[in-house]
């Protein structure tokens, strides 16, 4: 599905050079810029998004005990649905995500857990054990810089931008659904 983005006061596209993060010159961008392109997973996450408002988030870190500053992300965005969902299940809702992030749709906050959420299914999740094991293996070898696999949890939330595309969205259904009529 393609969304069309018109000239607004609060541009918020990656190509647009007449704002930058750090200004408030974006209230003065009043150029229309090329159409959004979502996939049905994109639209998809989306909709639990706007149902739910936030969604658990993790990011799978090896790191050294001995080397304050070896840490490494080694999985991220994970979101997991059921405790057995295989890497490349994870590796493709990621992929998701990391898409709607780059589209400044939503946004990824590992150091922002839901309150009152069970992570279980992440901490729990065979994926995570895997990783672990993976790491605890490597600490065998004398040259493996990492000895440490952790587990940083966090949420996904809808930017005022993704708001404002999803606000679209339902209103092109709509649409649609009464021209049917």
């Amino acid at each position: 599905m393609s969304i069309k983005q018109h000239q607004s006061p609060n541009c918020s596209s990656h190509s647009c050079s007449c704002h930058s993060h750090s200004s408030d010159s974006e209230k003065d961008c009043t150029h229309a810029h090329d159409p959004l392109t979502l996939t049905k997973g994109e639209i998809a996450v989306l909709q639990d998004l706007v149902r739910n408002s936030y969604l658990p988030v993790s990011r799978f870190v090896m790191s050294s005990s001995k080397e304050k500053e070896a840490r490494f992300a080694s999985l991220a965005p994970v979101y997991i649905n059921a405790i057995d969902d295989s890497l490349e299940k994870v590796k493709e809702i990621g992929g998701v995500l990391s898409g709607l992030e780059k589209k400044r749709l939503i946004s990824l906050d590992y150091d922002i857990p839901l309150q009152n959420y069970d992570y279980t299914l992440h901490t729990n999740s065979v994926l995570f054990a895997y990783f672990t094991e993976t790491v605890n293996e490597g600490k065998k070898k004398p040259s493996f810089l990492c000895d440490t696999a952790e587990i940083e949890l966090g949420s996904i939330a809808l930017t005022e931008l993704g708001e404002k595309v999803w606000a679209q969205i339902r209103h092109e259904y709509d649409s649609a659904d009464k021209a049917n009529l």
